[in-house]
C-alpha cells in the first residue's frame, strides 16, 4: 500500500493486569505483525521485548524482587498470564476490578491495572507508554450516538489500527461527552460498522453475539477476534433497526464488553 506510508504508525492499546500479564497479548502481537507485513512496516518482531522493558520500568523495584534482570524473565512473569496461552476471557471480571485501596504505595502500584500503548513506525521505531487504568464501574451503560461521518467500506486501511484517526476524531467531536459516551459510525451504505474506539456486538437472543464483517469497513478488533474464535460471536451484517431491537454492547480489548444504549432522535 503506497498511501503516505510515513504519515502514520501502527498502534496496539492493551491492558496489563497484576498477576495476569497483558490481556490477549498473543492476539495483540499477531495483529501488529499481520498489519506490519501487509503495510510494509518493519520491526514488529521486537514488540514483545519493548513491552517487557516498559512494564518492568513501570513497576516499583519491590515488584521485581526475586526476578532475574533478564528481559526474557520479565516477559515471562509480567507480560503473559500465568499458566495460559496469553488469552483471558473478556466476559469475566472485565468491569468489576477496582484500584487497590490502602497499603503502601508500591503495593498499590503493582496491584493496579495499566493501560499500555505501543506504536510502531514504518521504519521500525517502537514507543511504549504506560498509565494507570481504572476499569468502569459494574452495571455501566454507555450512551451511543449516531455519527454523521461515514466510513468507506473499500478503504482497506480501516482494517488496521493506526494513528490515522482523523475520521474517528471528527465523529467523536459531533457530540459532547455529557451527551454520548461513544459514537457509532455507519459506512456509505448505511450499515453499522464500529464505534470510534470500540467494536459492535449485538445480543439478539440467539445465544451468540453478532458483529459486523470487516468488509463493511472496520477494524479487526482484538476483543472481536477472540469472541469470534471462541464462538461467542459470529460475523453478520447488521442494521440500525436490529441494534435498536436487541441488546447492544460496545467493546475493545482494553475495557472488555460494555452494555450500551443507542440514543434515538426525539
Amino acid at each position: 500500500m503506497d498511501r503516505a506510508m510515513n504519515s502514520f504508525s501502527l498502534i496496539e492499546t492493551m491492558r496489563w493486569e497484576p498477576g495476569g500479564g497483558i490481556v490477549r497479548l498473543r492476539l495483540h502481537l499477531a495483529r501488529l505483525k499481520r498489519s506490519a507485513g501487509r503495510l510494509g512496516f518493519v520491526g514488529a518482531d521486537r514488540a514483545e521485548e519493548k513491552l517487557a522493558e516498559a512494564i518492568a520500568d513501570a513497576l516499583p523495584p519491590s515488584a521485581l524482587s526475586g526476578i532475574s534482570p533478564s528481559r526474557g524473565e520479565i516477559a515471562e512473569n509480567y507480560l503473559r498470564p500465568k499458566g495460559s496461552s496469553g488469552l483471558i476471557s473478556p466476559l469475566e471480571g472485565e468491569m468489576s476490578a477496582s484500584p487497590t485501596e490502602g497499603g503502601d504505595a508500591s503495593h498499590g502500584a503493582r496491584n493496579h491495572p495499566l493501560r499500555v500503548r505501543l506504536t510502531l513506525s514504518p521504519t521500525g521505531d517502537i514507543a511504549v507508554t504506560t498509565a494507570p487504568f481504572s476499569p468502569l464501574p459494574e452495571n455501566t451503560i454507555w450512551r451511543i450516538a449516531l455519527a454523521e461521518s461515514r466510513l468507506d467500506s473499500v478503504d482497506r486501511l480501516l482494517r488496521h489500527k493506526t494513528t490515522r484517526r482523523e475520521l474517528y476524531e471528527a465523529a467523536r467531536r459531533e457530540y459532547p461527552a455529557d451527551i454520548a459516551d461513544e459514537v457509532l459510525l455507519l459506512n456509505e451504505k448505511g450499515e453499522p460498522c464500529e464505534g470510534t474506539i470500540t467494536s459492535i456486538f449485538l445480543d439478539d437472543g440467539s445465544g451468540q453475539l453478532k458483529t459486523p464483517p470487516i468488509s463493511c469497513g472496520l477494524l479487526a478488533g482484538v476483543l472481536r477476534t477472540e469472541l469470534i474464535c471462541t464462538r461467542r460471536a459470529r460475523v453478520q451484517h447488521l442494521s440500525l433497526d436490529e441494534l435498536k431491537a436487541g441488546t447492544l454492547y460496545m467493546g475493545n480489548s482494553l475495557r472488555g464488553l460494555i452494555r450500551a444504549q443507542l440514543l434515538t432522535e426525539d
